[in-house]
């Protein structure tokens, strides 16, 4: 169920980027007028696409999709090998608690000082809230992949 959820609102939002773009394009060429608010929704529907990106890549596979150092792991015996995966993944959590932890400072002084975007002239907040949610996801996934590692 959470599986189609993550890769729907990924489809969703890739579709909508994609489409936001060419409007651009083609507005830009055709009509010679750009469509600047499209930036600040690329921008910020990218770095939700990207954590999103990085939570399916963590779900997949037991030792997950993400690019990973595999010298040192590979030649360990089994236990040791899990033991090496399961602290990357730890890392990788703490990494992504931080981002949270940090994002929500930003989306609560977005909230605090009333702050818009320079485009639409939407509160900050719209894009800066989404943020700690789902780098909080991506630490419930590399969570995840670190117990599965230590299960083996």
């Amino acid at each position: 169920m959470l599986r189609k959820v993550e890769e729907t609102l990924l489809a969703l939002l890739l579709g909508g980027m994609v489409t936001l773009a060419f409007a651009n394009v083609l507005t830009r060429y055709f009509l010679r007028y750009p469509l600047a608010f499209t930036e600040e929704l690329l921008v910020n529907a990218f770095v939700w696409a990207t954590l999103l990106g990085v939570a399916i890549g963590l779900r997949e596979g037991q030792e997950g999709a993400h690019i990973r150092f595999v010298a040192l792991t590979e030649s360990l015996p089994g236990p040791w090998r899990r033991g090496f995966v399961a602290l990357g993944f730890a890392v990788f959590a703490l990494l992504f608690l931080l981002l949270a932890l940090l994002a929500w400072r930003q989306a609560q002084d977005d909230l605090l000082l009333g702050t818009t975007s320079p485009s639409l002239g939407l509160p900050n907040a719209v894009y800066t809230l989404p943020t700690p949610f789902l780098a909080l996801w991506v630490a419930f996934r590399a969570l995840e992949g670190m117990w599965r590692s230590l299960r083996g």
